[in-house]
């Protein structure tokens, strides 16, 4: 019976900490919809742009190794992983744009921004 219990607690916490870091809890305004997030895609400069998104991929991996992210109650690790992921691949995106003449993947600019701020927000600033 205990052992059933346990299951059962564990498998709430699973359930309720996914829920929660993917922002379904309503305590969250950031980036409720992807297209939300759009300070990066306006940028006009290419070579701004690739100064930002690699910025912020430097501050999200700093973060997403820190003890105050991995001792975390909150979803802080979750989000600084994520903004890390997206913003590393946006960045690699740019810096290959150039040369395939094409212009900035859009969808993924946006990702790194929105899990960026949600990153922000868990951490307090």
């Amino acid at each position: 019976m205990r052992a059933i219990q346990s299951i059962a607690l564990a498998a709430t916490l699973l359930l309720g900490g996914q829920a929660y870091a993917a922002g379904f809890s309503g305590s969250s305004p950031h980036c409720r919809f992807v297209e939300d997030a759009s300070e990066l895609v306006n940028y006009a400069s290419v070579k701004e742009l690739k100064t930002e998104v690699l910025t912020r991929y430097e501050h999200a991996a700093e973060i997403s190794n820190s003890d105050r992210a991995i001792y975390s109650q909150s979803p802080l690790y979750v989000w600084a992983n994520q903004a890390k992921i997206s913003c590393a691949k946006s960045y690699g995106y740019l810096r290959m744009a150039r040369k395939w003449r094409k212009k900035p993947d859009d969808v993924m600019l946006q990702k790194c921004e929105c899990f960026y701020q949600r990153m922000m927000a868990y951490l307090g600033h």
